[in-house]
């Protein structure tokens, strides 16, 4: 029986899990589904289609912030989540972030984070700015957790003591005063004494 795009998906996510990112091949792919390595290609033309959708895949496991929540809140939420899910498979995170760079993986869930900021009246580029600072926060200490845990596994060194959970969250208020503080910036001055005069 032929394996349909989402069993191709499965099985990636089961080797990163299991084994690593750089046991994932198109032909350790194909042992494992009990295929010839052409047969992957009627789902993925190449690796890097193949990573893109793999990145999709996960980001898209990510939960929808709730609409009566406060927009600074949404951000937070969003930005859990994606962690979560980043953190629920190993070697994800550097899957995300070369998906992105290679342009072939939409940045889906940075929309998302743009939306929830422009709803607590940041201005596009300040929203554009509030999602890029939380996804490259996200992102960037994944990969640095999952590269650590993955050196501690192989006994290539001993425990960092670093508090990946605590960088996280201290890292993200910072992020979020920020924003918090863009949004209740008053009008410049000149608008101020323009809207006087009318």
């Amino acid at each position: 029986m032929s394996n349909t795009r989402a069993d191709v998906l499965r099985a990636a996510r089961d080797i990163l899990t299991h084994h690593s990112l750089a046991d994932l091949s198109m032909r350790r792919l194909a042992a494992d589904l009990g295929v010839r390595p052409n047969a992957l290609y009627w789902h993925f033309p190449n690796k890097q289609t193949l990573l893109a959708a793999l990145s999709d895949d996960i980001l898209g496991s990510i939960a929808a912030a709730p609409d009566d929540l406060a927009w600074d809140d949404q951000l937070a939420f969003v930005a859990t989540g994606m962690r979560g899910a980043l953190l629920d498979v190993p070697d994800s995170a550097e899957v995300v972030s070369s998906s992105w760079a290679s342009g072939l993986s939409p940045k889906s869930i940075a929309g998302e984070l743009a939306a929830a900021a422009r709803g607590g009246g940041l201005t596009e580029r300040d929203a554009q700015a509030v999602a890029t600072a939380i996804c490259q926060l996200v992102i960037g200490l994944t990969i640095e957790e999952q590269t650590r845990a993955q050196m501690e596994r192989l006994q290539v060194t001993g425990p960092s003591g670093r508090d990946f959970a605590g960088e996280f969250s201290d890292g993200l208020s910072v992020i979020l005063d920020g924003a918090r503080m863009r949004a209740i910036v008053p009008a410049p001055i000149a608008e101020v004494a323009e809207s006087k005069e009318k």
